[in-house]
C-alpha cells in the first residue's frame, strides 16, 4: 500500500507492524464505497476483524449513523456520485464527533486531497492500490488513535473536575474564612462584653443578646445550606413524598416573613388556584419556597410589591411564582444563577447575606422531586422565580 502524506502535521505516517502481533477486537467499522465489487473486497477483508458496515453511498452512510450504531472509524471513498468522501465526513461530524475519519483515493490531485481534509475533519487518506496486511495495520492503527483521543478527552474532563472541584474548596474556604469567622467574631465580643460588665443597663444587655441570636441563626443557616448541597450532591438527601396542599405550605412561609418584608416596608401578595396539591417532600418544598419568597425580600427595594401565585401550569403541573420588582437580573447572570457558589451582580437592599448556594440548593431539590425550576427576568424590571411540582408519583 501507498500512504500519501498531507502537509505536515495534518496527516500521520504509519509504521506497519506484522499483522501477527496485532489482537484486533471486534470495534466497530463503518466503509463507504460506491464502486460494489470493491466494497465486497473490503468487507472481505474487514468483517472477520470488526464490527462492520457498509453503505454504497454518502446518503445511505448518513442513514445508519441516524440510527444508535456509532462507528470508532469511517473509511469513506473520495470520488462517489452524489456526495463525495469529504462531504459526507463533514456532514457525518455530528452524528459520530468523536470517530477516526480515513479518506479512500485513487488519484493524487494534492489540493484536492488538501480540502477534503480541511472539510471532513480528515485524520489520513490512504491510496488505491493496497496490500491486505498493510491496509488491516493501518486502519488498526486509526483505532488505536480513536483509543488515544477518547484517552485525552476523558483526560481533560476530569482536569476540568478537579479544577471545578479546587475552586468550589477555595470558595468554601473564603465561606469559612469571612462568612462564619465574621459573625463568629461578633457573637464572642459582645458575649465578653455581657460577661465582663455587670453593671450594664439590660437595654443594651438585651439589644446585644438579641443581636448573639440573629447572628447564630445567620451562621447555622449557612452551615445548613452547606450540609444540604453536599448531601444533595451524594444523593444522601432523604426524600419522602406526600400529597399536601402547597398553598398552605406557601402561607406558612409568608407568616415567617412578614416581618422582614414589613422592615422594608414591602407588601407581600398572595393568590392560588383551588388545584394546588402536590406530590412532594413538604418539609424540602417549604425549603424551597422560603429561599424563593427571602431572596425576593433580600433583592427588592424599599417600599416595593411581591406577589406570590400558585396555579396549575399547562402541563398538569402545579406552578408557583414568587415575582418582585426588583433591579432584574442581567443576561450574563442568569446564565450562572443556579449555580454553586454564584454570587450575582445585584446585591442585597438592606445589608442581607448571601452564600451563593440557595439557588443551586432550589434546582437540586425541585429537580430531585420530579420538578422544574427557572426564572424570567429583563433588567430593571424585577424577576420571577417559577417552580412546578407534579400533583401525583411518577
Amino acid at each position: 500500500m501507498k500512504l500519501n502524506l498531507t502537509p505536515p502535521g495534518t496527516a500521520q505516517q504509519l509504521s506497519p507492524q506484522p499483522l501477527h502481533s496485532v489482537a484486533i477486537s471486534k470495534r466497530k467499522l463503518l466503509i463507504v464505497d460506491d464502486e460494489t465489487m470493491l466494497l465486497m473486497v473490503l468487507t472481505d477483508i474487514f468483517q472477520a476483524h470488526y464490527d462492520l458496515k457498509t453503505a454504497e453511498s454518502g446518503e445511505a452512510a448518513m442513514d445508519i449513523l441516524a440510527g444508535e450504531w456509532q462507528p470508532e472509524v469511517i473509511i469513506a471513498d473520495q470520488r462517489m456520485g452524489g456526495m463525495s468522501g469529504a462531504q459526507f465526513l463533514a456532514r457525518s461530524i455530528p452524528f459520530a464527533p468523536e470517530a477516526v475519519r480515513v479518506i479512500l483515493t485513487g488519484y493524487t490531485d494534492v489540493q484536492d486531497i488538501i480540502d477534503s481534509i480541511n472539510l471532513g475533519n480528515v485524520y489520513r487518506f490512504m491510496t488505491k492500490p493496497w496490500q491486505r496486511d498493510e491496509l488491516l495495520e493501518a486502519v488498526r492503527l486509526c483505532f488505536e488513535h480513536y483509543d488515544i483521543m477518547t484517552r485525552n478527552i476523558e483526560l481533560a474532563e476530569a482536569l476540568q473536575k478537579l479544577k471545578e472541584l479546587d475552586k468550589e474548596k477555595d470558595e468554601f474556604l473564603g465561606i469559612v474564612a469571612h462568612d462564619l469567622k465574621n459573625p463568629l467574631q461578633v457573637i464572642r465580643e459582645y458575649a465578653e462584653m455581657c460577661n465582663d460588665e455587670p453593671n450594664m443597663p439590660q437595654e443594651q444587655r438585651s439589644m446585644m443578646l438579641k443581636s448573639i441570636v440573629k447572628t447564630s441563626n445567620r451562621m447555622f443557616a449557612i452551615i445548613r445550606n452547606l450540609l444540604d448541597i453536599n448531601a444533595l450532591e451524594r444523593g444522601a438527601m432523604n426524600i419522602q413524598a406526600v400529597r399536601f396542599n402547597i398553598a398552605s405550605a406557601t402561607e406558612y412561609v409568608l407568616k415567617d416573613y412578614a416581618k422582614p418584608s414589613a422592615a422594608k416596608n414591602i407588601n407581600l401578595h398572595f393568590q392560588s388556584d383551588s388545584e394546588n396539591v402536590v406530590y412532594a417532600d413538604e418539609s424540602l418544598t417549604i425549603q424551597v419556597i422560603e429561599n424563593l419568597v427571602s431572596n425576593a425580600v433580600k433583592y427588592s427595594p424599599r417600599d416595593k410589591n411581591i406577589f406570590i401565585t400558585i396555579s396549575k401550569s399547562p402541563s398538569n403541573l402545579v406552578q408557583l411564582a414568587v415575582k418582585d420588582e426588583g433591579p432584574g437580573i442581567s443576561e450574563e447572570d442568569r446564565k450562572k444563577l443556579f449555580g454553586k457558589f454564584s454570587r450575582l451582580t445585584a446585591r442585597p437592599t438592606g445589608g442581607e447575606d448571601s452564600t451563593g448556594l440557595g439557588l443551586s440548593i432550589v434546582k437540586k431539590i425541585v429537580e430531585y422531586m420530579h420538578g422544574r425550576v427557572w426564572c424570567e427576568s429583563t433588567l430593571g424590571e424585577g424577576a420571577t422565580f417559577f417552580i412546578e411540582l407534579p400533583t401525583a408519583a411518577l
